[in-house]
């Protein structure tokens, strides 16, 4: 028998690690893991290139079952503009996603977050990463992944 939601939701503080760029917190019946995954705005003299690419997971739960399902929301938007002109570009994909790697590097002056600098922006992204002390924290809880109709083939 799973633990009662209510005290699920109430530890979901204790997943967050400050080592890691990503959070967790309930939101009512759900429990949402959000990831800045990069944010910055690069800076040549002739031209100025933006980016931005968010990641976020949202897990539900079907207590007469004992069972959770989760799905993922990865939106990114790139833009540039330089003395010709300028373009802008957003996308997303909501459902389910496979453990990806995503890197990226801007060379020049870099506006971010954490200030101004040389030095270029970089940057790693795995779902696996954000996924797994996720789905372990409920595991330990008693609470299954919802098998879907592909999970087998897939192992999502």
């Amino acid at each position: 028998m799973p633990t009662p939601l209510a005290d699920v939701l109430a530890a979901v503080p204790s997943i967050n690690d400050p080592g890691e760029p990503f959070s967790f917190a309930a939101d009512g019946d759900t429990i949402v893991g959000t990831w800045d995954i990069v944010k910055a705005t690069s800076l040549y003299p002739t031209q100025v290139t933006t980016i931005d690419k968010d990641y976020r997971i949202t897990v539900t739960f079907d207590v007469a079952k004992g069972t959770f399902d989760f799905n993922e929301l990865h939106t990114e938007s790139a833009g540039s503009l330089d003395a010709g002109g300028g373009s802008f570009e957003k996308s997303f994909f909501s459902g389910k996603g496979t453990s990806k790697e995503f890197s990226f590097e801007f060379g020049g002056v870099n506006k971010t977050d954490e200030g101004v600098s040389m030095a270029p922006v970089t940057y790693s992204f795995s779902t696996k990463r954000i996924k797994e002390p996720l789905f372990t924290f409920l595991e330990q809880h008693g609470w299954h992944r919802k098998k879907g109709l592909l999970s087998g083939l897939f192992n999502r």
